[in-house]
């Protein structure tokens, strides 16, 4: 199809030592992380094509490679039983869905990722061209921060972008719940990908503890610390396109979907939320088989859908103009294009439908508009961002080691 570079491997991945977190001892109960629409800004379909790229490892198309090295230097050499609830702030065209949680007392606006499992937050210990309007965590203003010694951190992404530094220990309180002793890194250095995101101050991972990048001793999610507290071990994603939506830890709220529960189980071995997905059709038409097959991974902190190449033609030929832009390194079409829905094989039995009015991410030129699902360049996993939660209700089980996937009810 298109002469792009193929997916980057997945590192092989240790067992794990953690601190001794431990929730506040309350009885079994859930507390819920509201969202609400504020703030939105203009989607960059190129920004949010290179942050999907690069967090899987996938490598970067010329144009976008030479876009992003631009806009990291520019970032950095200039000034650019219970239930609490809080307020989640959308941006970037509800690209991005942000939480305030709170770190030793101090209040910070984080992304919520199901594709990561590290909790770093932007900090006092970064220099002035990284902080820049960034609101910081100061350790030394924490009464209950201990700095874990010999610890360390380091993630790293295919276009260079980093986050390293140090661990420590603190408070972290969600939506009312409180985790003691719980896993702080804190960056001692920052690329220009994540300074240029002046919305976000740090990250909170969701996938499996596995994956943390603690090193020499792996240490737990805030989830997996707390869900011992919980009436369930689940969280469910509830996140529509301009409504309010939220996270709710401990609890499935039945009156957020209609139907049932479509639960798959994942495999735990690769520490993501990874379920199989090899069917699909188009508007009206047949089911086909995605003769690749790749599985896929639920993922909060990717904007797009990154999918195979028989879903790729099999969706776009039924879109008129549709074509890849070199000049976008993505496929574009015209904005007044007809979309058909996609309906896509979420585990072995359920078909999700996700509307065609979701299938435009962004205008990026006179009546040009960028693709909400990318070619995931041959690689051997399908990535299913934000679009896809735009139209599920997503229950993470982390009991029974399953996902399910119900249409959200109507909004009235």
């Amino acid at each position: 199809m298109y002469s792009f570079f193929s997916l980057v491997g997945f590192a092989a991945l240790l067992l794990f030592e953690a601190t001794s977190a431990a929730p506040t001892k309350l009885q079994p109960r859930s507390f819920k992380v509201e969202r609400i629409q504020q703030g939105v800004k203009i989607r960059n379909a190129q920004r949010a094509l290179t942050k999907s790229y690069s967090k899987w490892g996938m490598s970067l198309p010329a144009v976008l490679t030479a876009s992003n090295a631009v806009e990291a230097t520019t970032a950095l050499n200039t000034g650019s039983g219970e239930a609490g609830e809080v307020t989640n702030q959308s941006t970037q065209g509800d690209v991005e869905f942000l939480a305030p949680i709170s770190v030793g007392g101090q209040t910070l606006m984080v992304d919520f990722d199901t594709g990561s499992s590290d909790l770093w937050v932007f900090n006092t210990q970064l220099s002035a061209a990284e902080i820049q309007k960034h609101s910081t965590f100061d350790p030394k203003k924490s009464s209950t921060f201990k700095l874990l010694k010999g610890e360390s951190y380091s993630i790293s992404y295919g276009d260079g972008s980093m986050s390293a530094g140090v661990v420590g220990a603190d408070t972290v309180n969600i939506g009312g719940a409180t985790v003691t002793s719980q896993a702080v890194e804190l960056p001692t250095a920052v690329s220009g990908g994540f300074v240029s995101d002046f919305s976000s101050n740090g990250l909170l991972g969701l996938a499996m503890s596995s994956l943390n990048t603690v090193k020499p001793n792996q240490q737990m999610t805030f989830f997996d610390n707390i869900r011992g507290s919980l009436a369930l071990p689940v969280f469910t994603a509830n996140l529509k396109h301009n409504a309010t939506g939220f996270y709710e830890f401990g609890k499935i709220d039945t009156t957020q979907y209609t139907g049932s529960i479509n639960y798959t189980p994942i495999d735990t071995s690769t520490g993501f939320w990874q379920f199989s997905s090899n069917r699909f059709s188009v508007g009206n038409g047949q089911v086909q088989q995605n003769t690749e097959g790749n599985p896929a991974i639920a993922d909060t902190g990717t904007s797009l859908l990154l999918v195979d190449d028989p879903v790729i033609q099999g969706y776009y030929s039924h879109v008129e103009g549709a074509q890849f832009d070199e000049n976008q390194g993505g496929i574009t079409f015209p904005c007044d294009a007809a979309l058909p829905d996609l309906h896509l094989a979420l585990g072995p039995s359920y078909m999700a439908t996700l509307s065609g009015d979701l299938m435009r991410f962004a205008t990026v030129g006179n009546n040009v508009c960028f693709g909400s699902m990318q070619w995931n360049q041959g690689g051997n996993v399908q990535i299913l961002g934000d679009i896809m939660f735009k139209s599920q209700f997503v229950v993470f089980n982390n009991g029974d080691a399953t996902i399910g996937f119900a249409p959200h009810a109507a909004t009235i």
